[in-house]
């Protein structure tokens, strides 16, 4: 008689449960990786709208500056919203202002900056004094 060799039903099985498991593992580790890249792009252009907004600020030489202002701005092919926030600080002339970003008006904030700002030299004068 002849000794047939090979795998038999329940190790072929067992090996695609396996194989399934490990295959599955890999699929939702390469989710959360692309997840994970979308947010951390999404917060980066968020990012650059706070810091944009907060340059427009510093150009535009307005004092006192507007609480509550609201925003959009085009980046990566993306509306983003924009909100400011003016607060008071101890220092006379100096005010807080906060940027918030978000993808829709009234939507979850993806980014938040904070700078200090003076008010703005009075025409004619700079800022060293010649």
């Amino acid at each position: 008689m002849r000794l047939m060799r090979g795998f038999t039903l329940i190790e072929v099985m067992v090996a695609l449960s396996v194989f399934s498991l490990a295959a599955l593992a890999a699929l939702q580790a390469a989710s959360g990786h692309l997840t994970g890249l979308s947010a951390l792009q999404d917060k980066t252009f968020a990012q650059y709208v706070a810091s944009n907004r907060l340059a427009e600020l510093s150009i535009e030489n307005n004092w006192p500056l507007e609480n509550g202002r609201k925003g959009q701005q085009e980046q990566a092919d993306i509306t983003w919203y924009w909100q400011q926030q003016v607060t008071e600080t101890v220092t006379p002339n100096v005010v807080a202002v906060t940027i918030k970003v978000m993808k829709s008006e009234n939507g979850r904030e993806h980014f938040r900056l904070t700078r200090y700002v003076r008010k703005p030299d009075s025409a004619g004068e700079s800022r060293n004094g010649r």
